[in-house]
């Protein structure tokens, strides 16, 4: 019974094992119909509702982020209200320097065009310049710009880049040149090869094996290449964007061999106001070149009263060269080969020029060694060359032989010299006076420093100069021309009487006063 019993209660118990089983299964279907269900979309899918809301809250996250937030605004806000607060300095800055007086001058070597990419304190207010012009510096902004104005009449102050700017300017310049040639050639490589081999299947020749026929690519100097390739290319090319630092051409440059380029400063300081020195009809030193010099230095001395400091100047300042001065290995050499003026009078006479020009007058030279405006190319005065013409060779010796038997039988020197004068290109002269009339000759001397002087004082710098009337008092009157004798009287009637250059049989011709003037 007891086994009956056990093997009956057998079987129930495998039936509830079994129904609990059954139980457990349904229970367990619910649970997981319960969660399919309540995973299901509105379309039917059975993705769960734990990756839709991973999907959008990725979603949301990156919405999020492709919005600037509230610091990256203020960052820029804050940017943008300190480049403003720079630039209102700046222009204050610039206002305040329209008053102030020239702390230097410098003549232009290079060329400069600006872009917006420069980093102008003051957008639009940057200078453009070409190779050799003249700027007035008032004073240093920073490293990288200075503040000053273009040496012509209505130009305004601006910002000009310093050496420092142009030069880094040149090298990011040359750098791109050079991207650009070498992507260009690894272009050209490419479809000569394909072109040139494949296409039409002719063998391009080889380069020769000789040494002898490679000499000429040593002759070559690259960066004089490069020049002329970035040349052709402007030439080519309409103007970009890009601010450019432009170099002069040279003219008619010799192919350098093994030489070394030498580095042009883009600018050379020279004196505030460029002084004033007149050359011929011939040689310095002679009867007819003297009166005839004599007689225009008179008229700007009435003429340009008050404004004009007229300065005998008795040391060879041809030797005042700028490879000379800086270079103190030359001094010796310069010391030997000098017989008339030693170095350091040289340098004294340039310091005195600078000092007076400082004053921002007109600076007259009465130079006894000038005779060619070659003499003076490679100095740093930069002068203006006033070039007294006569036109005609029978009229200068007509002149010379009306001076008696001691200038006549020196004809021949100042006729070479004369000559010399002549065969000049006249870009190495500023004015040419070639006037029959001295009435004509100086009123076209005087309209040329006339419009010199308005492009040196704009109307901005109305406060005179300080040392304006200090230099007057001491340098200009203490070195002003010894008087005129009255034998120069005689020759300046003579030449009246011979040439219709100082007015045709009139006494009106010459400046009111001046021939009395000589004779005290």
């Amino acid at each position: 019974m007891v086994r009956e019993g056990g093997m009956a209660r057998t079987p129930p118990s495998s039936t509830q094992d079994i129904q609990m089983d059954v139980l457990d299964n349904a229970a367990l279907q619910g649970k997981y119909s319960k969660r399919k269900s309540r995973f299901k979309r509105s379309d039917g899918s059975t993705s769960s509702d734990t990756t839709s809301n991973s999907f959008v809250r990725q979603g949301s996250a990156e919405s999020y982020t492709s919005r600037p937030s509230d610091s990256d605004v203020s960052l820029e806000e804050d940017r943008e209200a300190l480049r403003k607060e720079a630039e209102r300095q700046a222009m204050a800055q610039l206002e305040k320097a329209k008053t102030k007086p020239v702390a230097f001058a410098v003549r232009t070597n290079v060329g400069y065009n600006p872009s917006a990419g420069d980093d102008v304190p003051v957008q639009g207010m940057a200078i453009c310049f070409e190779p050799k012009d003249f700027l007035h510096i008032k004073e240093k902004y920073n490293n990288d710009w200075w503040i000053g104005r273009l040496v012509k009449e209505g130009c305004e102050v601006g910002f000009i880049p310093s050496p420092v700017k142009l030069e880094s300017m040149r090298l990011l310049q040359e750098q791109r040149m050079r991207q650009n040639r070498l992507s260009s050639s690894k272009s050209g490589d490419n479809s000569s090869s394909s072109l040139g081999d494949v296409v039409t299947g002719t063998r391009r020749p080889t380069p020769p094996a000789s040494g002898a026929l490679d000499m000429p690519s040593f002759a070559f100097d690259p960066d004089e290449l490069e020049e002329e390739e970035a040349a052709m290319e402007t030439h080519r090319s309409p103007k970009s964007s890009v601010s450019s630092v432009t170099t002069p051409p040279a003219h008619n440059k010799r192919i350098p061999f093994f030489r070394k380029t030498e580095h042009v400063p883009p600018y050379d300081v020279v004196p505030s106001m460029r002084p004033i020195i007149l050359v011929g009809p011939s040689l310095k030193g002679y009867e007819v070149t003297d009166m005839m010099q004599k007689a225009l230095f008179d008229f700007l001395k009435h003429r340009f009263d008050g404004r004009i400091s007229i300065t005998r100047v008795t040391a060879d300042i041809s030797l005042a060269k700028r490879s000379v001065l800086n270079n103190p290995s030359k001094h010796t050499i310069i010391e030997r080969s000098s017989t008339r003026s030693s170095l350091a009078e040289v340098q004294s006479e340039t310091e005195r020029i600078f000092e007076l020009a400082r004053t921002l007058q007109l600076v007259a030279l009465d130079a006894d060694t000038i005779n060619h405006p070659a003499q003076l190319a490679k100095t740093s005065l930069a002068p203006i060359v006033v070039y007294i013409k006569i036109a005609s060779p029978k009229v200068l010796q007509r002149l010379v032989k009306s001076r008696g038997k001691s200038q006549a039988k020196h004809l021949n020197v100042q006729m070479v010299a004369s000559d010399k004068l002549a065969q000049c290109p006249p870009e190495m002269f500023d004015i040419v006076l070639d006037e029959n009339q001295l009435e004509e000759a100086c009123e076209h001397l005087a309209e040329y420093l006339e419009a010199y002087w308005k492009a040196t004082h704009p109307p901005s710098s109305n406060p005179p100069n300080p040392l304006l009337n200090r230099t007057m008092a001491t340098a200009a009157l203490a070195a002003s021309p010894a008087p005129v004798s009255n034998l120069q009287v005689q020759v300046l009637t003579s030449l009246r009487r011979n040439l219709g250059l100082w007015g045709r049989g009139g006494t009106d011709a010459a400046p009111p006063g001046a021939l009395e003037e000589h004779a005290l």
